[in-house]
């Protein structure tokens, strides 16, 4: 029932960003997505695949129909991120370049990953102390990662803004920010 709203909420946005990717960006749009974000203007030239400098050179309407299409995509995206963080902009730019084994897919180029699931006793699952601290379970997962980067055998896990150049990518993120708003962690 979750999937089938999510997936028409997806067709009718794709549906909203055609019309206006057909009528191409203006080069304003990239410093609206860009401050969405709290990304830099060379960064955002990186995602849409154009040098600083090009970027830079355009001016009003200039974008392809398929850079244009990704400029909407990727406002779409950061305005999903906001809303999944509370609107607050520096901890979305900072969870967008951590590096997540969540987006260790094979799309990504990581083999499948095949986990088994320990049974344990009901009584261990069963919550008694009250609801979940999501600031403890940060700061946990946080110190696991920088426990894991200075381990010797860690695995560079990509980070959510190296995905963002692809439609695919974008996709990815997006499923990402969708598990977070729905609580399924993964």
């Amino acid at each position: 029932m979750v999937h089938t709203r999510i997936q028409s909420a997806r067709s009718r946005q794709g549906q909203a960003i055609i019309p206006q990717a057909q009528r191409k960006a203006s080069r304003a749009l990239v410093d609206e997505v860009a401050d969405l974000s709290g990304l830099s203007k060379k960064e955002m030239a990186t995602l849409i695949g154009l040098t600083e400098r090009a970027l830079y050179k355009t001016t009003t309407g200039d974008f392809s129909v398929l850079i244009s299409e990704h400029l909407f995509r990727l406002k779409a995206l950061f305005e999903h991120g906001l809303a999944v963080f509370d609107q607050h902009k520096k901890t979305l730019t900072r969870w967008l370049k951590t590096p997540l084994a969540e987006l260790a897919t094979p799309e990504t180029g990581f083999d499948p990953l095949i986990q088994s699931v320990a049974v344990r006793p009901l009584d261990e699952i069963s919550q008694t102390t009250g609801p979940y601290d999501l600031l403890a379970a940060a700061n946990q997962r946080e110190a696991e990662f920088t426990a894991e980067l200075t381990s010797s055998e860690s695995v560079a896990y990509p980070t959510p803004l190296s995905l963002l150049n692809t439609a695919t990518g974008i996709g990815l993120v997006d499923d990402v920010f969708t598990r977070i708003e729905y609580g399924v962690f993964s």
